[in-house]
This record gives C-alpha cells, structure tokens and sequence, in this order.
C-alpha cells in the first residue's frame, strides 16, 4: 500500500538521492520551515508533471533541482553536488483520497533530507510537488537521460537556462 510520507522531501521534486553538496552557500532549511514555504505558493505549472519537459524545482531544504520527465514513466533528476543524474520511474496515483505524485529512485540512492534509502515508491500530495516547479524546459537540454550531468549542480544556484524570479526562489 501506497502512503504518502515525508511531503516536503517529496514536494521539491525527488526523494531518493545520492549526495548532497556539502560546499552551499547557504544552510538548508528544516523539512516543516521548508514544507511551509512551499505550500504557501501558487501553482505555477499546473500540468506538472509532462513528458518532454525539463522542470526546475525549488524548496529550503533541497535547494535547485533539475528533472528532465520522459514517456512510460521515466525520469532523470540532476541533484545538488552529484556527478551524475539519478534514473527516477514517476508515476500519478491516489492515496487516501488525494491525487499524488509517486517517485522511485534506485535501492542504493539516499535522500539526505529524509534520510531514507530509494527502492520504492514515495509519494507526495500532486498539489505540493506541482508547487514546488518554479521554472521549465522544452524537451531534455541538458541532456539527462544519458544519465551524465553537465557540472556539479550547486544548491544556490540554478541553471542559467531556466528563466523566473531569482530573487523570490532562491537561497
């Protein structure tokens, strides 16, 4: 059975993760300061998440987050201070009567917010994830679903591609 756990390490876009960079330039912000900032956002991308596109994501917690969304369920995540993108399966579904966005990342990846290991399906509030989206890409420009990445993401700093309100979403 299928819960919904951990919203706010959910809502900013992936759950299982391999690293984090250890060199931000801002602390992280604590799960509930983060899942409140979040939640008091409008939907910006209310048809999140769509295959063929390359999303931004954005939360206290996580910093910047990038992922290419593909057909069949298929996912790439560019996290802050890998070196290389995360494979990721998606998929919508509903839990507890609540429309839900469910991420599987692989059983040896490792959310450094939540502290769980991937393997399985998490799932998140699909209201909260699509809250988080603060900016998107047509198609797969950085090339994620080779699984390479260009550069180390840095937490504080988002791609210069994506276009929307640095000073508003930002460390």
């Amino acid at each position: 059975m299928l819960r919904i756990k951990g919203l706010l390490a959910a809502a900013v876009g992936s759950l299982a993760l391999v690293a984090c960079n250890a060199t931000t330039t801002a602390p992280a912000t604590s799960a509930q300061e983060a899942l409140a900032e979040v939640s008091a956002r409008n939907i910006a991308f209310p048809k999140y998440p769509q295959p063929g596109k390359t999303y931004l994501s954005f939360s206290g917690a996580h910093g910047y987050q990038v992922n290419y969304i593909a057909a069949g369920g298929k996912a790439w995540l560019w996290y802050p201070g890998n070196s290389r993108g995360v494979p990721e399966e998606y998929k919508q579904d509903v839990v507890r009567d609540t429309k839900a966005l469910c991420w599987r990342h692989p059983s040896k990846s490792y959310n450094p917010v939540t502290k769980q290991s991937g393997g399985r399906f998490a799932c998140q509030s699909l209201e909260t994830a699509r809250k988080t989206v603060v900016a998107e890409l047509s198609g797969d420009p950085f090339q994620l679903a080779t699984g390479k990445v260009p550069y180390p993401l840095k937490r504080c700093t988002a791609p210069d591609a994506f276009v929307f309100d640095r000073d508003r979403f930002g460390c």
